[in-house]
């Protein structure tokens, strides 16, 4: 049932086809998505100032009489060329001068003199009179009243881009909040709305847009918050339920003779925790319920291995098995290491394959019909494995690796390709256990919490970005030994925007400079996939003595000859990223180094690398990445289809996500499948929420 909220943005006052293009570019279809996208900041403009009393060196507003008003070129300094700079001076009845400068905005000459205006922006006191530089301003009309959208109230501020400034975006979210706010329906039964003490939801929906003061701004988002919270909640509990509904499903056989059959496969002795993850997975595999278990295991762990396990396991058991990964190096590597393991059984029949985008038309044909007609039994796959056009003859498990790199969409539309096939999730980002509860709450957690024998900690190096001698010395010392070596880069080539190095020009500088005489290759995302490939088969082969890249080699890259890494401009990387780098090298049993090459000394970059340099406990990392840069990027919770979480925090609203849990969970008991008629609001928002599997999900 579609209502005036799905009318498309276009339709609104002030915005139109081409507006509505750029509002495309932010994911904002409709007037629903328009009105659940809230600011990425308040500004309080509510208290209007005299010029006398103005604060010095904070930002104020006030509003003043524009008297002489002149305009100059900005003279011939480098960069200022063509530009001009209009100077005002306003006064108001305190009997205060406000001297104003605007840069490039000469029209302002003329509509400013005798004009009532508006002014924010912060105030400096210098040569005895009040200055503020290039001020938001607005022009009165006569007899306007002083609280507009952009002034005299707590205003809001949004993401800008293409034509949506700052005015746009507020007179757009002002006329779809008048028109259409009223056709939004609260989810929440009355009841327990009046029960938590929380705003209606249209009230706190407007107040998280436009509110009258801080303290209604903090109402609105606590309703807000404990809603995502409770939805979150809903469908992780929901997702469980089903999950462990006593429905008929795959009962794997798995005995002594198959178990001794899978280890003798691989050319290593699992470790204990290895054996454990193994112990908790065949124990789900044999129950007739279907797995829903996350593999948490560091970088190096051996995740590969214990899922490699499972699959064989489902193979022998005459199903499919389906082995997801975010990249399609990651996929190929995923391939050669179940083909390397399957060659050392002389009877292997196992059929392995592999999908990844970007593949010649015929041969992803011929997959798709071997998956199809049963003819293949694991294929290691990017994302493409959702695709509507791909079917399995018959999906007994389904492994999703890097799990961060995915969301709870893409796991369960992966899921849907079999008659409930076990589930086996994994990451090497280890999640807080706090968090795991609350994002992964419909799945069991296994650990792996050491490393093989043999493994030596990889040691960790800062080193100035102006002073590098100390890294390229001990890279090409590693390289002269036989060794081999990454170059990690944020960028793909030189930008005029950007003063970073660039791979394409650190490769060039390298092949002259440092590494002058060593085999070098150049590898990053823009490359064809095949060209992407034989860089890597290279590397393996050990024909290539280091690679720089960009961070394509992030996650899955496994070289045991690789000990060395030095990343350029490492301050532009997030923690996880720099501990999943760290992770590239080191995998054998040669002493491992990771070299950060950064000028940072403070902020947020600062505490990354010395959380890094202070630690190599992956879950010490994660602690600490979550304290930095909060949840949303960490649990992959803002781009990969998390969807709800616009407000809650889940460090800071820990405490409304227990609520909204035991909330959650008393709901689904007494109605699990949320047909009766007061939870049947419940059940839309979830379908809105996280998709039409939801339905399903629920039971029906």
């Amino acid at each position: 049932m579609t209502t005036p909220l799905d009318d498309s943005v276009q339709y609104l006052k002030h915005v139109g086809p081409s507006r509505a293009e750029d509002f495309a570019r932010l994911d904002i279809h409709t007037v629903r998505d328009l009105i659940w996208t809230f600011p990425r900041d308040l500004s309080d403009r509510s208290n209007l100032f005299r010029i006398v009393d103005l604060p010095e060196d904070r930002p104020a507003t006030v509003v003043a009489t524009a008297l002489m008003v002149s305009e100059r070129p900005a003279g011939r300094r480098r960069g200022r060329a063509g530009m001009s700079i209009t100077t005002a001076e306003f006064a108001d009845d305190s009997g205060g001068i406000l001297e104003v400068v605007w840069f490039n905005q000469p029209w302002l000459k003329d509509k400013l003199p005798n004009r009532r205006v508006l002014i924010h922006g912060k105030v400096k006191h210098e040569r005895g009179r009040w200055q503020m530089d290039h001020p938001l301003y607005e022009i009165l009309p006569d007899d306007a009243p002083l609280h507009t959208l952009n002034f005299g109230r707590i205003v809001p501020i949004y993401p800008s881009t293409g034509s949506l400034n700052q005015g746009v975006w507020r007179r757009a979210m002002a006329h779809a909040l008048d028109t259409r706010l009223e056709f939004l329906e609260d989810p929440l039964d009355p009841a327990l709305v009046e029960e938590k003490g929380f705003m209606e939801l249209r009230e706190a929906i407007r107040a998280m847009h436009f509110p009258e003061n801080p303290e209604q701004a903090k109402e609105a988002r606590r309703r807000l918050v404990w809603d995502e919270c409770f939805f979150l909640q809903l469908a992780v509990l929901a997702a469980r339920r089903h999950a462990l509904l006593d429905l008929p499903g795959r009962q794997f056989t798995i005995g002594p003779e198959l178990d001794n059959r899978i280890r003798r496969l691989f050319p290593f002795k699992l470790t204990p925790a290895q054996d454990k993850a193994v112990r908790d997975i065949v124990r789900d595999m044999k129950s007739p319920l279907p797995m829903q278990r996350l593999l948490q295991g560091d970088v190096g762990s051996g995740k590969t291995a214990v899922a490699a396990y499972a699959l064989l396991a489902a193979v022998a058991n005459k199903a499919q098995a389906c082995i997801m990964a975010p990249t399609s190096l990651l996929a190929r590597q995923h391939h050669e290491t179940f083909g390397r393991f399957l060659s050392n059984s002389a009877n292997a029949r196992v059929r392995i394959g592999v999908l990844v985008g970007g593949m010649p038309a015929a041969e992803r044909r011929a997959v798709l019909e071997r998956l199809a007609n049963g003819t293949l039994d694991i294929v290691a796959a990017t994302h493409s494995a959702i695709g509507d056009n791909v079917v399995f003859h018959d999906l007994g498990l389904v492994v999703i690796d890097e799990q961060h790199k995915f969301g709870v969409r893409q796991r369960f539309e992966l899921s849907r390709k079999g008659v409930r096939p076990d589930l086996l999730v994994m990451t090497a980002t280890p999640i807080p256990r706090s968090l795991a509860l609350s994002v992964y709450g419909d799945l069991d957690l296994s650990v792996i919490d050491t490393l093989p024998p043999g493994r030596k900690p990889v040691k960790t190096l800062w080193v100035s970005q102006e002073r590098p001698a100390e890294a390229w010395e001990l890279m090409r010392r590693e390289l002269s030994r036989g060794r081999q070596g990454f170059i990690v880069c944020p960028l793909v080539e030189e930008s005029e925007d950007s003063d970073l190095n660039s791979a394409e020009q650190v490769f060039r500088e390298l092949q002259a400079g440092e590494l002058h005489g060593l085999r070098l290759e150049l590898l990053h995302g823009r490359m064809k996939r095949p060209d992407q490939q034989a860089v890597m088969d290279r590397f393996r082969d050990g024909a290539v003595d280091a690679i720089v890249s960009t961070i394509v080699i992030e996650v899955g890259v496994d070289v045991p000859n690789a000990t060395v890494m030095l990343v350029e401009h490492a301050e532009r990387f997030g923690l996880a990223q720099l501990h999943q780098l760290r992770g590239r090298v080191g995998r054998g049993v040669d002493q491992g180094y990771f070299v950060m090459l950064s000028d940072a000394k403070g902020g947020e970059a600062g505490e990354r690398m010395s959380a890094l340099m202070a630690s190599s406990d992956g879950f010490a990392i994660a602690e600490a990445d979550l304290r930095i840069r909060g949840p949303g990027d960490f649990t992959g919770t803002r781009q990969h289809g998390l969807s709800g979480l616009r407000v809650a925090d889940l460090v800071r609203d820990i405490d409304s996500m227990a609520d909204a849990r035991q909330t959650a969970a008393a709901v689904l008991e007494a109605d699990a499948e949320l047909v009766h008629r007061e939870h049947l609001p419940l059940r839309r928002e979830l379908v809105r929420l996280y998709g039409k599997q939801w339905d399903r999900v629920a039971g029906s």
